[in-house]
């Protein structure tokens, strides 16, 4: 279980800094919400110990606000790029 925790703690770091460098965001979140889903089935299926737990839920709670800020970096990407399209009559 601490190898499944420890490669999710990779995955993740590398959304961050895709997240800070808002690069490649569309992968991003399909990897975070695919990272947010694993972990509840694992908070909620899996006996785990109470350290286990508590990094599984320290690590949702990291997907979770990522993809929370993706999702916004993306919006506000295609509000802008909005602007720029013409307009339709």
């Amino acid at each position: 279980m601490s190898t499944l925790l420890a490669d999710i703690e990779e995955e993740l770091k590398f959304c961050q800094f895709s997240v800070e460098s808002e690069s490649r965001l569309e992968l991003v979140v399909e990897i975070l919400q695919e990272v947010s889903s694993k972990l509840e089935d694992i908070m909620l299926k899996q006996k785990l110990t109470e350290s286990e737990l508590e990094t599984a839920k320290n690590l949702y709670q990291k997907a979770r606000l990522l993809l929370h800020r993706a999702q916004a970096i993306l919006s506000m990407r295609d509000k802008e790029q909005e602007k720029f399209l013409p307009k339709r009559v």
